[in-house]
């Protein structure tokens, strides 16, 4: 059952709640020139503010995917078309990164480090960092138990 769960391609999507910052400068941009009108914006810039930012959030929350696939890890990007990826002997050490609101709000980003050290992926807004880096070690780790069979017996 396990091999068949390591064999098959898992998708993270970066976290709704991870926007929450922006949600807030969203509504700031959208009402606080209705609400005070002595900033000196009109409200139809804070409104056009406003969609311009809720329409840039969209574009980071639905525009990219990261994929661990049998044969490694990758980021995907929709617009622009982008896709960086590792292959899993190349994957080093996985670690998390965390602020007091990513904290607060349960998500982070998992840096993916190649075998140098040097960060190569950065899979960012993701909820629950945590069980995604326990995922990928689990991962790692299936891979390298599948490849010193295959080593063994060659």
């Amino acid at each position: 059952m396990a091999a068949a769960d390591q064999s098959k391609e898992t998708v993270w999507r970066p976290s709704t709640r991870a926007f929450f910052v922006y949600y807030v400068a969203i509504a700031v941009a959208v009402f606080g020139p209705r609400i005070n009108p002595a900033v000196g914006i009109p409200p139809w810039v804070g409104l056009v503010l406003g969609f311009g930012v809720l329409g840039l959030v969209c574009l980071r929350r639905f525009g990219q995917e990261y994929r661990a696939t049998p044969r490694g890890l990758k980021r995907v990007s929709f617009w622009p078309a982008a896709q960086e990826s590792l292959t899993w002997p190349e994957v080093g050490e996985l670690t998390v990164q965390r602020g007091l609101t990513q904290t607060l709000l349960n998500t982070g980003t998992v840096v993916i480090h190649d075998k140098q050290g040097v960060p190569k992926l950065m899979w960012e807004r993701l909820a629950d960092p945590q069980g995604v880096k326990a995922a990928l070690e689990a991962r790692r780790a299936a891979f390298s138990q599948g490849s010193d069979k295959g080593s063994a017996a060659g």
